[in-house]
């Protein structure tokens, strides 16, 4: 099998992705394994390099050394070619995709342990975009993403304080859209304030949407949070960012007029107005017409580190 390092050299605060390539070179002289290593120079890289390497039809692990848009770029590549394993080396700011497993974080970022661990199939979500990991969702939460960018380009503006002005100017807009929301064929419209269709459980840097969730499961976990009244919004959402708007599968049921949750295998999302909605797909965000999900069982072989 080939092992491939695909390093997003800009990832993160720290030099940790340009520090990587020399412990990678040593751990293969230590364990007797060949490597390549590949930097990428910009977006589309990652995933021209998994498609190219996916087509040639030879068994390969592919590491994803970045955040979660690395790993995401690679995932177009990988997923649905059973000869492609990938690992993921989280070296960005949300690292949002390895927090699904009980695995330490550290251990993912363990270039030994990544190349001695094996791989199990997971599901996938495609979209109507391309495939993503962990969820996509639209609303709120992802006009407050989509929004970081703008705040993070004033001097001397980091992204915490990027983050707290992007929720602010939502707050001070309109809340909430009319949704048009189809679930395995059942069509309903609803005032949301957003939709989260989960494979995973976390996103956006923490926010634990489906705790429940399963990446194995061949379902998707549906999560709608209706509109509500800025003054209730502090709160629900503190308790949808920790995961404790739910408890044993079920919302809280002083909760339930507001959040409600569904499993499917197929969702689409759209504005009723017909205008568009910015979606969220594993932290990358724009304004679409809307969002359509399927899930994809054992899409995708990832490896889990191993341990000791």
């Amino acid at each position: 099998m080939e092992h491939i390092f695909i390093i997003n050299p800009v990832a993160g605060k720290t030099n940790a992705a340009v520090e990587l390539e020399p412990r990678i070179r040593q751990v293969s002289r230590e364990l007797g394994v060949d490597v390549r290593v590949e930097i990428t120079r910009a977006a589309g890289d990652a995933a021209r390099i998994a498609r190219d390497m996916a087509a040639c039809g030879r068994p390969v692990r592919l590491y994803a050394c970045g955040g979660d848009g690395t790993l995401n770029e690679i995932l177009q590549g990988a997923a649905g070619h059973p000869q492609v394993e990938l690992a993921c080396l989280p070296l960005g700011s949300g690292n949002d995709f390895v927090r699904n497993f009980a695995c330490p974080i550290e251990r993912f970022r363990d270039v030994k342990a990544q190349i001695r661990g094996e791989a199990q199939s997971l599901d996938v979500i495609l979209t109507d975009r391309g495939y993503c990991a962990a969820i996509c969702s639209a609303g709120l939460d992802a006009q407050v993403a989509y929004g970081i960018p703008k705040f993070r380009r004033i001097p001397l503006c980091g992204g915490t304080m990027a983050y707290k002005l992007s929720i602010l100017q939502q707050l001070l807009g309109p809340l909430g859209r009319r949704l048009v929301l189809e679930i395995d064929g059942q069509r309903m419209e609803q005032d949301c304030l957003m939709a989260a269709v989960c494979n995973g459980s976390t996103y956006g840097g923490g926010f634990y949407a489906a705790p429940q969730a399963s990446l194995t499961d061949g379902l998707l976990d549906v999560v709608v949070v209706r509109r509500i009244s800025l003054l209730r919004i502090a709160r629900v959402l503190g308790l949808y960012k920790e995961g404790r708007h739910m408890r044993n599968g079920e919302v809280l049921p002083e909760l339930q007029d507001v959040i409600w949750t569904t499993r499917a295998r197929h969702v689409t999302v759209h504005p009723a107005d017909g205008g568009n909605i910015v979606v969220n797909r594993d932290g990358e965000c724009a304004p679409l017409p809307g969002l359509e999900a399927r899930v994809v069982p054992g899409a995708v072989r990832f490896v889990l580190p191993a341990e000791g």
